[in-house]
C-alpha cells in the first residue's frame, strides 16, 4: 500500500514539474509588494479580509454582488462560490468561455494566477486567484472586449489587493 502510495506521489509530482517548465516559457510572475499597510482608503470586499484601490467610478453594488460601474457596466467581485468550493475541497470549475492568456502572480506575498477568458463575441473576464495552503481567494472582472482601458484599470487595481490574514 505504501509503494502505490509513493508512486502515486511521484507521478503528481513529475506531472507538476512537467507543467511548471511549460508556463514559465508564457510570462514571470508579476510579484505585488506588501508595501500598503493603510487598508483604511481602500474598498472591503463585504465578508472578506480583501482590500483593493478601486477605478474611478467603481461602487459597491448588490444586485452585481461587487463592485460595478454604471458608465460602462463592468464588475470586480469576490467569488464567494469558488473559495466555498475550494475550502471544501471540491474541484472548482473553470470558467465559461476560452482562455486566452494565464499568467503566474504574486499578491500580498501569497502566489496566485491571473488568466483571461474570451466570453462569447463581446466579454473578456479576467479570473484571478491567490493563497497558499490555509486559504484560497478567488477575485473576478468582467468588462466589454472593446472597453481597453477597463482592461487596464482593472489589472491596475487588482495588483493594489491587500489581504489581512486572520
Amino acid at each position: 500500500m505504501k509503494q502505490l502510495f509513493y508512486s502515486f506521489l511521484l507521478i503528481i509530482t513529475v506531472v507538476a514539474c512537467y507543467n511548471g517548465k511549460a508556463e514559465k516559457k508564457k510570462t514571470t510572475a508579476d510579484n505585488i509588494a506588501i508595501s500598503k499597510v493603510d487598508t483604511g482608503k481602500m474598498a472591503n470586499f463585504p465578508g472578506t479580509a480583501i482590500y483593493i484601490e478601486l477605478p474611478k467610478g467603481f461602487v459597491w453594488n448588490e444586485t452585481a454582488m461587487g463592485f460595478y460601474r454604471d458608465e460602462d457596466g463592468s464588475v470586480i467581485k469576490y467569488d464567494e462560490f469558488k473559495t466555498m468550493r475550494y475550502a471544501a475541497n471540491m474541484p472548482v470549475e473553470e470558467s465559461a468561455g476560452s482562455l486566452t492568456n494565464r499568467q503566474p502572480i504574486i499578491i500580498s506575498g501569497f502566489k496566485g494566477e491571473l488568466k483571461t477568458y474570451q466570453e462569447g463575441s463581446t466579454g473578456i473576464k479576467l479570473s484571478l486567484y491567490f493563497g497558499d495552503n490555509t486559504f484560497m481567494n478567488f477575485i473576478e472582472g468582467s468588462y466589454f472586449n472593446s472597453r481597453v482601458q477597463t482592461e487596464k484599470e482593472i489589472l491596475a487595481a487588482f495588483k493594489t489587493i491587500q489581504v489581512k490574514k486572520q
